[in-house]
């Protein structure tokens, strides 16, 4: 438990970092997708990773999956800015696709939108935006993931030092 908290601390505090950046540019009207909230959320990026690694059960890879999918995601799309306004429906689409490719146990959408704070209707048109922005490649390879593991435990020992 303590190491599956400490992936979402630091996965949580990279996220942040990317939103003060982001959050200070000027997003034009185009760039603003269905991912994007009129306010950001009130709940924190490692809350909101906490309460989804609670309700959905999921194995710690899909968190490093999802984080794959978000960079993925920014290589295909470099106009697309991720900041507080979407990352929690960016981020809770990427855990959704990640855990129906990952782990073998899965819930229904329903369950999902409920947990991550958005409507039935909301959640399926995000992952069918989502799997259109990804051109539907989700397949990672094995050192891929294993890189960005190791990279993530590097950043972790870099902020507990």
């Amino acid at each position: 438990m303590q190491r599956h908290n400490q992936l979402l601390i630091t996965i949580a505090n990279i996220l942040d970092e990317i939103i003060k950046e982001t959050d200070a540019l000027e997003i034009e009207q185009d760039s603003i997708s269905c991912f994007h909230a009129t306010k950001a959320p009130s709940i924190t990026l490692f809350n909101y990773l906490q309460r989804i690694a609670k309700y959905t059960h999921c194995s710690e890879e899909c968190f490093v999956i999802a984080l794959i999918y978000l960079d993925k995601l920014q290589e295909k799309h470099p106009y697309l800015v991720l900041n507080s306004k979407c990352i929690h429906r960016f981020l809770l689409t990427s855990l959704v696709i990640a855990i129906k490719i990952q782990d073998d146990d899965y819930y229904k959408n329903e369950y999902y939108a409920k947990v991550g704070g958005v409507s039935v209707k909301e959640i399926f048109v995000l992952e069918q935006a989502f799997l259109e922005l990804m051109d539907y490649e989700l397949f990672i390879q094995e050192q891929h993931y294993f890189m960005y593991e190791k990279k993530l435990l590097e950043y972790t020992e870099i902020e507990m030092s």
